[in-house]
């Protein structure tokens, strides 16, 4: 079950107060309120082995740096290659071309490699309508999972065609690293019931289940089903197959809902049974 509490967070400092407003005006609190720019991010599939090189980025990427970022000399970046490399970086100059095309130079100081985190969790998800989707990618990009792949279930409506799991790939790459990820989520191409419960100990989100309980495993799969709910026959086959019959809340959930809030529990679950640190 989880519980959410409305109001601030505890220990939040409160806006300035009338008074204080004319201070901060003045400049005499500007310290104190001020938010501190967070880092840019850039996704550059082809980040060299070695700190100390120079390179240039074209594209939407420089584009969204310096019109909406407004990025200028001298800021620190961000590179991420999606498979685990990150690089710090330094802008070192920002051009626009006489055909309107912008180019981002910068400096690489740095470069690490980041491995998966552990355990791997692929979420085996419905499709759900429209922008929902889109949504659901996001926040499993959010949560922590390694990897989504179309579900097909007796009651699911959406069958992502080729095009559709394309741009999921793209929005894939685009909300990890808003997130920070040094891994991309993966799109999987997915399968039927019988193929999300091939692999032993896969944990079938239903409402009749108890409240999950990790497993130790170095891959989970998250099976989360479609509006319509599973079927009883499919429900049997779950448990003739082994899988952990878990429930993630009180109440009956939207996919993108149920597929992040259910993501989210498993993790914090398996991490805390490892023993090992949460994700920053």
């Amino acid at each position: 079950m989880i519980g959410l509490r409305a109001g601030g967070l505890k220990g939040a400092r409160p806006g300035p107060s009338e008074n204080e407003d004319n201070a901060l005006r003045s400049g005499r609190l500007f310290r104190l309120y001020r938010r501190e720019p967070t880092l840019h991010r850039i996704h550059y599939p082809d980040l060299p082995t070695q700190p100390g090189a120079a390179i240039v980025i074209t594209g939407e990427e420089a584009h969204h740096a310096a019109r909406v970022k407004r990025a200028g000399p001298g800021e620190p970046v961000q590179l991420l290659d999606g498979r685990g490399a990150v690089a710090d970086a330094s802008i070192t100059g920002v051009i626009k071309a006489r055909s309107g095309e912008w180019s981002l130079h910068v400096a690489i100081t740095a470069i690490r490699r980041e491995e998966p985190l552990s355990p791997r969790l692929e979420v085996w998800a419905s499709s759900p309508k429209g922008p929902r989707l889109e949504s659901m990618i996001d926040g499993l990009c959010q949560a922590g999972a390694a990897a989504w792949a179309p579900l097909h279930t007796t009651r699911t409506v959406v069958d992502p065609r080729e095009g559709k799991l394309d741009r999921m790939h793209r929005l894939a790459a685009e909300a990890s690293k808003q997130s920070g990820r040094a891994w991309h989520l993966e799109v999987l191409e997915g399968g039927d019931l019988a193929a999300a419960l091939a692999i032993p100990g896969a944990i079938f989100a239903d409402a009749s289940g108890a409240p999950y309980h990790a497993t130790g495993r170095p891959l989970v799969r998250l099976l989360i089903g479609p509006e319509g709910g599973w079927t009883p026959e499919e429900l049997s086959a779950a448990r003739a197959a082994g899988a952990q019959i878990a429930s993630f809340g009180p109440h009956i959930m939207r996919i993108e809902t149920a597929a992040v809030i259910a993501s989210g529990i498993v993790l914090d679950q398996e991490l805390r049974f490892r023993g090992g640190e949460r994700p920053s």
